[in-house]
């Protein structure tokens, strides 16, 4: 990574500022939840401000909190969502979760055949493959499971198993379990060549690196606000490759989304609900959306990305990565075997590691909640998927080389029986 000076080292202070409880937990976490953030709050209550005040209006036009799909924030958080993975706006939608919208996608954007087959991985979150057997038991889709080496997905077994029968390939950008990251750009290359789309499930991956959606020629995208992005629950975003949005019928209609050329006709005195309302969806990425996001979580989503372009992407990724290293050497130094890629461009911030033993790792999670008194708690995880676990810990961009090293201490003293 280049030795450039880092807008977050410089500001350090002044950004964790921003999230109240760092003065209580030494917070590692963030492949779980985020932690609130004031730029966030700070929106989400001026929403309800607004609605207390009155200004929730809809005729003749949207006042500031009126319905969040009325509202100037939904586009702003279109366009900034947009940007922040180098997406036209018209590919870009809010929406929650991944699993939420995956549902959407998968049994209704797609003709499913026998002849058909699906490609995930033995490290895909369970939210997804959960869907996925689904359909292919609804129907008769084949299933593939690729399983890792070692804590990666070698893209070698992905292009063995990809075929020209393969409709859908399904990855997590991140693996939510051990931190794997995709080369997303080869994986896509590898999936086009014999015809499949890629799903790429990138809640544990944006917000800690850039992203650009156009630069890997991925087709799908999602995310939610409340992990790495450190935004409120309830906010995110769908991507759609403009080429699939005009292809693709959803099978699904949200009348706020039909493209009514004079705009929503409630006013009309000859208002039909059939002939004013017989036109096509918007052929934008909004004519899949759900408008499952309320405006409280749609304001903080705006103010999440207006930080971001603040202390930039980029600064952000050269953080964590380095973080990260710094996390694995202090890991292995005391004898901690660590499972996540050591190779900076297969990982970012989110570690995974064992002391060797199970119950050791038990109780080291046990001794990070409660390290001793009048001692800072340490929030971590665990985790184990595909025989890869067992203790998680995320370094985000606030996180400090002293809460890494305190992190060990506590680790080495339960190591040590102390």
């Amino acid at each position: 990574m280049a030795a450039t000076k880092n807008y977050i080292d410089d500001h350090l202070e002044e950004i964790r500022g921003e999230f109240k409880l760092l003065e209580h937990w030494a917070y590692l976490n963030a492949g779980d939840q985020m932690i609130p953030a004031n730029y966030w709050l700070k929106a989400a209550r001026e929403f309800y401000d607004f609605v207390e005040f009155g200004r929730m209006e809809d005729i003749p036009v949207a006042d500031i909190a009126t319905h969040p799909f009325l509202t100037a924030a939904c586009k702003d958080c279109i366009d900034l969502g947009a940007a922040f993975i180098n997406a036209d706006p018209d590919e870009v939608t809010n929406t929650y979760r991944p699993a939420v919208t995956a549902n959407l996608v998968f049994y209704n954007m797609f003709d499913w055949t026998p002849r058909d087959n699906i490609v995930f991985t033995d490290l895909n979150y369970p939210s997804i493959p959960y869907i996925l057997v689904d359909i292919g038991k609804r129907f008769g889709v084949e299933i593939r499971v690729v399983k890792n080496v070692a804590g990666e997905i070698l893209l070698s077994d992905m292009e063995r198993v990809i075929d020209e029968n393969t409709k859908l390939v399904c990855v997590d950008r991140t693996a939510a379990f051990c931190g794997f990251t995709y080369d997303m750009k080869e994986l896509c290359r590898i999936a086009h060549a014999k015809g499949a789309l890629v799903f790429d499930d990138a809640i544990q991956a944006l917000g800690a690196i850039k992203i650009d959606v156009k630069d890997d020629d991925v087709d799908m995208l999602v995310s939610g606000a409340y992990k790495w992005q450190c935004g409120p629950e309830g906010a995110g975003l769908l991507y759609v490759k403009k080429s699939l949005v005009e292809k693709i019928d959803a099978r699904y209609r949200n009348y706020l989304w039909a493209d009514i050329p004079a705009g929503i006709p409630f006013a009309l005195r000859d208002h039909d609900n059939v002939r004013h309302w017989d036109y096509p969806p918007i052929q934008t990425a909004s004519k899949f959306s759900q408008d499952v996001t309320i405006g409280p979580a749609l304001f903080g989503w705006k103010e999440t990305l207006k930080f971001y372009k603040k202390i930039g992407i980029e600064n952000v990724e050269e953080r964590i990565k380095r973080l990260g290293g710094y996390l694995i050497d202090r890991l292995e130094e005391i004898g901690c075997i660590v499972k996540t890629p050591k190779d900076v461009r297969k990982r970012h911030g989110m570690v995974v590691y064992t002391t060797g033993s199970y119950d050791l790792d038990v109780k080291s999670f046990q001794r990070f909640a409660a390290p001793g008194r009048c001692m800072k708690p340490i929030k971590v995880s665990m985790r184990s998927l595909g025989g890869i676990g067992n203790i998680r810990v995320c370094a985000h961009f606030f996180t400090s080389e002293e809460e890494i090293d305190y992190l060990i201490k506590v680790q080495k003293a339960v190591m040590d029986g102390k």
